[in-house]
Parts: structure tokens; sequence; C-alpha cells
């Protein structure tokens, strides 16, 4: 995937060759910065090829639009998507030609895959293209892994699917629903366990991250971009939000939600089917709908 930003600006001639979250931009990216978080335009600062698509209003350094190209419109996301769109097409006509093949143990294989030593994949599994698997792994049948690196000692239970379309939309100018293309890759650490059911989505414009040691139960959801963190346990039925942080040995409860863009800080206590709508400060338990701080009575 790249594109070279001459076709929209020609004072400029760099190529961007993916997407990226202005929270955490990429050198050679695209992204948006609307009014509300206009502040994170200055992530840009010592980076070079960078294509952003603006708010008007949004005040912009002239050096940052030195070795960066800043497009200002009235709406950024729209023209966002309309040009991560034009990435993903690229994508796809590519991804539409290359082949699967359906292995002797009866799992489907795509092109370019690395399987480490010692790996048991069941039948009627899927490896979509690209994706990286470290040794020791264990994918169940029916289970479908894309746009993935994952490491060592991995277990995915059956009937996983990991890598998928993140769910996120803008509208365009007749309030018509526009899904944004999903460009980023899902990254899971050692010793990651990934329950029967579970649904873990690619990141929209960064990566959705699993770090060591989390361990996921059954039907489990997981938004585009959400960042687990070491030994974070996340029990049946749980939802968690894009772009949410788990922090490290978090525990969720059963059938419990935690909207998007929130935080669970470390060692965060989320009761059963607590409705999380607040970030959740370090080592704070919290129950009910919405979700509030638990007071231990006497």
């Amino acid at each position: 995937m790249e594109y070279n930003v001459r076709e929209i600006d020609s004072r400029y001639d760099f190529v961007v060759q993916g997407v990226s979250y202005i929270g955490s931009p990429r050198q050679g990216t695209a992204m948006y910065v609307t009014q509300k978080v206009a502040h994170l335009l200055e992530n840009i600062r010592g980076l070079t090829a960078c294509l952003v698509f603006a708010e008007k209003g949004i005040e912009a350094d002239p050096e940052l639009q030195k070795e960066n190209c800043i497009v200002f419109s009235e709406n950024p996301q729209l023209a966002y998507v309309r040009f991560a769109g034009s990435l993903a097409g690229q994508k796809e006509a590519l991804d539409r030609k290359r082949k699967y093949t359906l292995t002797e143990e009866g799992y489907y294989l795509g092109e370019n895959v690395q399987i480490g030593e010692n790996a048991c994949i069941e039948p009627t599994a899927l490896i979509g293209h690209d994706v990286v698997i470290g040794k020791n792994a264990f994918v169940g049948a029916g289970a479908v892994i894309k746009n993935a690196v994952i490491g060592d000692d991995f277990v995915c239970n059956a009937h996983a699917v990991i890598g998928s379309p993140g769910f996120t939309m803008c509208e365009d100018e007749e309030g018509n629903k526009l899904r944004i293309p999903s460009l980023g890759r899902v990254i899971i650490g050692n010793f990651v366990e990934v329950g029967v059911g579970d649904n873990i989505s690619t990141g929209s414009s960064g990566d959705t991250v699993i770090e060591d040691y989390v361990k996921l139960d059954v039907l489990i959801h997981i938004g585009h971009d959400a960042y687990i963190q070491k030994n974070a346990e996340l029990t049946a039925g749980a939802i968690v939000g894009g772009f949410d942080q788990i922090g490290e040995r978090a525990y969720c409860g059963l059938n419990a939600a935690i909207r998007n863009r929130v935080s669970v800080g470390a060692g965060g206590f989320i009761g059963m089917g607590a409705v999380v709508t607040k970030s959740v400060e370090a080592g704070m338990t919290v129950v009910g709908n919405p979700a509030r701080k638990f007071e231990r009575t006497k």
C-alpha cells in the first residue's frame, strides 16, 4: 500500500505507506486530527513524510508543514476515510490475487506465513497472508487468524477470530454511514490464551496490542486499537471497546462492558455485569450499571 501525496498537494513529493493514530503517529503514514484534539498535532514534530487531514481552524506551526503535508478540511475524518479507502482498495486487490493452500493437516494457509516449531493447528482453521505465529502454538478448529503477529506458547481455542475489521464509522455529506477502513494489525505477546468464540479486532489506524500472559475466557470482544497489558484476565462475555487500555493484572468480570476510550489501571477490578463508562484508577474495584467505586462496609 502506498500513495504519493503530490496527487493531493503538488508542493510535496513523498510516499505514504500506511496509516497511524495522531496520538501515536508514525513516520510516512496518514492520519487525521479534529479541533477537539488539536493539541495532538504537535505529536508529528520531528517526523517527516506524514499526511495529516486537519479540521479547518486548527493553527498549524509552519515548521510542521515543511516536512509533512497538512490538508485542511471541514470534515477531516471523512477526508481521511476516503484516502484510507484507496489504500484499503490496493490491499484488497493484492490479496485477491493471493492463494490459500489446504494443508495435509486440513487447515488453510495463506501466503508468506511464518509459524514456529512445534505448532499444532487443527483442521478447518485459517491462517491469513503474512501472519506470524511463534513456537509451541495451538490453534483450534475453525479459528481464523489474519493481520496478526503472535508470540510463543500461544493458545487460540476453537472458532476464535483474530484480526477482524474494526467497527468504527463516520458520516458523509448526506449523513450516510461509512466504515473507517481497518489498516492496522493485532500484536499478541507470549503465553497468551484466547478463548472459544472470541473476537479480536484489527487496529483501525494503529495496532490492537495484547501483551504477555493475558488470559481471555470465552465469547469475549476486544475492540480495535485496544491495549491489554501483561497478565490481565478477562472472563466470559466481557466487552472491551475501541482504544481502551486495560492495565497489568486488571480483572474483568463476567459479561462486563467497557465503553470505548476508557482506561482501567493496573490491578483494577471490574465486577460481574458492570458497565464501565469512565476510567478506573489503579487498584480500584467498580461494580454496577453505570459502574461505581465499590466501598466495603464494616
